[in-house]
């Protein structure tokens, strides 16, 4: 779905408030690179060089294809640099000329200056390092990708293996702790991402050689605002203002009690974790105030263990 010229701004913006508002931890992407791709979505940054602008309607996050534009756009910016770019002087000799060019050329040097200095989002990335070296050799490694329906993930995961090898299946460490990752991780991943969280961490242990002492899978999204199919099992009424969910499931050795706080997410009374670990499920929703009281009684009523956390006003037109 696409949005009007007219919104593309405060819906960026919105979004960019709601994240901030959750402050997802490292479980979930890096809000670093989250905000980094927002603003260079923003029209104020961008004009109109990254568009159209599209959202998925059944998530309301930004679609693939509007990220990925961004992406691409970052490639050229880094074979230039900042003293490559026009000048005020070269783009006020245009503007005499062609206004329209020297606007798109400001707009260009605005967006390659700020994608220089950021890290966006991937559009599926692994990366690994090693946690620690000894009697054991313990891998970490972190799986982030855009999910099909726009939402943004991260898997993160321990890799604990047995003896002094530097070696875990598709990870190998070299003398001097630098990882080198078999891309047929990173397929794996891709492939199994969506499985039960007990079933990965099995999945995983078989590929990686390794137990897997702690496993972590966290969502950035849905968005839901007027216009995105909100579930029907949802009051419709949540639809009529601004809600980000946040959501994030973890199996571990740190986890002392086994705890279901995601009642949105059915729990599976058929998962057995490994002996000594237990599963945390949680999801956290920042909300306008337009609907915040309506989230917050559909929080209480399901049981969500923390309170639905405000958005700051940031637009003034609303979406």
């Amino acid at each position: 779905m696409e949005l009007s010229a007219e919104k593309v701004g405060p819906y960026v913006r919105a979004l960019r408030a709601a994240v901030n508002a959750l402050a997802p931890n490292e479980d979930h992407v890096p809000l670093s690179s989250v905000l980094g791709h927002l603003d260079a979505l923003d029209p104020v940054l961008s004009g109109t060089l990254l568009s159209p602008a599209e959202f998925s309607i059944s998530s309301g996050m930004p679609a693939f294809t509007w990220m990925e534009r961004a992406i691409a756009e970052a490639k050229l910016a880094r074979q230039g640099s900042d003293d490559e770019d026009p000048s005020d002087a070269k783009l006020a000799s245009v503007r005499s000329l062609d206004p329209a060019l020297a606007g798109r050329m400001r707009d260009r040097r605005g967006l390659h200056q700020h994608l220089r200095r950021v890290r966006l989002l991937p559009s599926t990335a692994l990366d690994a390092a090693v946690r620690r070296m000894g009697k054991t050799t313990e891998f970490s490694a972190h799986y982030d990708r855009m999910a099909p329906d726009g939402r943004w993930m991260r898997i993160r995961f321990d890799v604990r293996v047995e003896s002094r090898r530097r070696v875990a299946g598709p990870l190998v460490a070299n003398d001097k702790g630098k990882i080198e990752i078999d891309p047929a991780l990173q397929h794996f991943l891709t492939r199994h991402f969506a499985d039960p969280l007990i079933a990965l961490q099995t999945q995983l242990g078989e590929v990686t050689q390794g137990s897997i002492p702690r496993l972590s899978r966290s969502m950035v999204g849905p968005f839901w605002f007027p216009g995105v199919e909100v579930p029907a099992e949802v009051p419709p009424a949540l639809g009529s203002g601004l809600l980000l969910h946040s959501s994030s499931e973890v199996v571990s050795e740190d986890v002392r009690q086994d705890r279901h706080l995601d009642p949105w997410l059915p729990s599976v009374t058929t998962e057995r974790p490994p002996d000594g670990q237990k599963i945390y499920r949680e999801r956290r929703l920042a909300a306008n105030a337009v609907v915040l009281p309506i989230a917050q009684r559909w929080a209480d009523r399901l049981g969500f263990r923390n309170r639905v956390v405000p958005i700051a006003r940031t637009a003034r037109r609303r979406l």
